[in-house]
């Protein structure tokens, strides 16, 4: 399908991203707004961040912090998110807001040692005391009650197993209540999302083997996976991993992209499903064409639908503020109703990694 030229609109969005004028969330003006100590957070990250290592490597943990108030990086896995979270003091559902900005989802209710994590946030316990706990509840005899394969919900159960944990876990209120919960939920416990999971494979598989899905999509030839990734998800993005020459800007919307890799290790459940591979996806499948109401345009249907399928997947919503989503609102709300948002998206992905992108916010 041959693609038109970038329009005013996607070129103004893409040079309003560049130029640090959609005004954008940072990771550091996150951790200022929920800060409330007297020290500068410089130090005080610091210093319990290096506390929770056993005083180990503090010029390194140094370094990492003035990164991170530097939006030079966001933090590397959740473990560390988490332990952000303790360290600021935050409770339930601060620590979820900031998981989703960072690491793409919030509190995993069905992870036991998230919901431990969970429980010490609402009652104020520590980052080490709450690792104890952890270790206490859920080592090795406790695992060994959880199924090591990932499957999706038995007849009689709720679909959306996350969500039905969660609520039952919000009664929970001692620690001893903590460890009953525990082990009466066991068999419901999983590292991955099944919710997501399941709109994946839909998704997916209407790139894949158009001809079996209820989509609507043209009757086209099966794709491999590579060459469905290659054909809809990639968009231009370069698969180099280097991070010389990119800006945090840059950075932030080629992490986490997929690749056919990271696409066949989920679909294997290898890996959890991240919220940028259902926002492509969606875009590309133009949310599988279950569209559209009456009442609504269809610019309104799709970023409702959106947001709808990311709060089923216990992911946040939408945010403008974050450089991706910003572009998918505006792929979503640009150009002419009638063209491919996947289009949209790509001319704007395209000349943002052009060398003219690149040079635009040295």
């Amino acid at each position: 399908m041959k693609q038109k030229n970038i329009t005013a609109q996607e070129s103004g969005a893409v040079e309003a991203l560049l130029a640090g004028n959609a005004g954008l969330w940072s990771f550091s003006r996150l951790l200022f707004q929920v800060y409330t100590g007297e020290q500068p957070l410089v130090v005080f990250l610091t210093e319990r961040l290096t506390e929770y290592e056993g005083g180990k490597d503090r010029e390194k943990t140094a370094r990492k912090v003035r990164n991170w108030l530097h939006d030079r990086n966001l933090p590397q896995n959740r473990e560390e998110a988490f332990k952000i979270c303790f360290a600021l003091g935050l409770n339930e559902e601060q620590a979820e807001e900031l998981l989703g900005m960072t690491v793409e989802s919030g509190i995993h209710y069905r992870d036991p040692d998230e919901l431990v994590y969970a429980y010490c946030l609402r009652k104020g316990i520590g980052y080490m005391q709450a690792v104890r706990m952890k270790e206490r509840l859920c080592g090795p005899p406790f695992l060994k009650q959880i199924s090591s394969e990932e499957t999706m919900p038995e007849e009689g159960q709720p679909l959306n197993l996350t969500g039905y944990v969660r609520r039952k876990f919000r009664s929970v209120e001692t620690e001893e209540e903590l460890t009953r919960f525990l082990e009466s939920s066991a068999a419901r416990f999983g590292r991955y999302h099944n919710t997501a999971y399941r709109k994946f494979c839909r998704m997916l598989d209407c790139l894949i083997r158009p001809e079996t899905s209820e989509s609507g999509m043209p009757q086209e030839h099966s794709y491999s996976i590579r060459k469905a990734v290659e054909e809809y998800l990639r968009m231009g993005i370069p698969y180099e991993k280097r991070s010389s020459g990119y800006t945090w800007v840059h950075r932030e919307i080629k992490r986490h992209w997929p690749s056919a890799k990271s696409i066949y290790l989920m679909r294997t459940r290898k890996t959890d499903v991240d919220r940028k591979t259902l926002l492509l996806l969606y875009i590309a499948t133009e949310g599988d064409h279950e569209m559209q109401t009456e009442e609504m345009k269809p610019v309104e249907e799709h970023h409702r639908r959106m947001d709808l399928m990311l709060s089923e997947c216990g992911m946040p919503r939408l945010n403008g503020d974050k450089p991706f989503d910003y572009l998918v609102l505006q792929a979503v709300r640009g150009g002419e109703e009638d063209e491919f948002i996947s289009l949209k998206m790509e001319r704007m992905i395209r000349k943002m990694f052009s060398e003219d992108g690149m040079e635009e916010e040295r």
